[in-house]
């Protein structure tokens, strides 16, 4: 049986999401590229899966592109992102599980990618960027509370910490708290023209923070390369 792919063109790049694998993705500047680079994408996915220890079913059978959904501005340049036909159905209590493990796995990657980094470290912007590894992991942090408050089931903003690490446990901690709230928002709504879902909302935060752990260690990379030409 084919596994489908759905394609999200945002910003600069094509994101090929893999909906029966939360959290995996390809993306390239070039859509038929981020096709093709999704076998290759869902083999590292399941390594990472197997790595953190969860047993995840691989895919069989042909890639089928069922979507292909543009990003556009709403208002206030306020881009919506892609709801897809995938993201539609509720979450089941079977696979609060599944999920719990994917979102522990992602915040572990996260603390480990931000790890033995001192102040000075976390708030440098190097040139090109536009975060410090400190302001990417805040980001991951803010992107996180958004997401649930979509659905109604954030806490008040002013109740995240303003240390990017504080807030991570904060909001780990607060999501599997509401992973059972989740499978009980059967419905999906709109808000400033986007359409969100409980299943929305998982796949949009599993892949922002393994986008944005990869964005981390490519800092943290370029931050040693600094370091060793001093």
């Amino acid at each position: 049986m084919a596994y489908i792919v759905c394609l999200e063109e945002d910003q600069d790049r094509w994101i090929a999401h893999v909906p029966d694998l939360p959290g995996c993705y390809a993306a390239h500047p070039e859509r038929e590229v981020a096709v093709q680079a999704v076998p290759e994408a869902v083999s590292v996915y399941l390594a990472w899966c197997q790595g953190h220890g969860l047993r995840i079913t691989g895919l069989s059978g042909p890639m089928v592109v069922a979507e292909v959904i543009r990003t556009w501005e709403f208002e206030d340049g306020y881009l919506v992102n892609a709801f897809f036909a995938a993201d539609r159905p509720p979450v089941m209590e079977e696979e609060l599980k599944e999920y719990q493990l994917l979102l522990e796995a992602t915040y572990k990657d996260l603390k480990g990618a931000v790890d033995g980094l001192g102040p000075e470290e976390d708030g440098q912007v190097l040139p090109g960027e536009r975060w410090s590894i400190g302001g990417v992991l805040g980001h991951v942090v803010r992107a996180d509370w958004w997401y649930l408050d979509r659905l109604g089931l954030a806490f008040s903003e002013s109740d995240l910490p303003g240390d990017p690490r504080a807030g991570l446990d904060h909001i780990q901690a607060y999501m599997l708290e509401q992973l059972p709230q989740l499978a009980k928002r059967v419905n999906v709504l709109t808000l400033a023209g986007e359409t969100w879902s409980a299943r929305k909302v998982l796949r949009r935060s599993l892949w922002h923070r393994r986008d944005h752990t990869q964005q981390i260690l490519k800092l943290r990379r370029r931050l040693s390369g600094r370091e060793a030409r001093s």
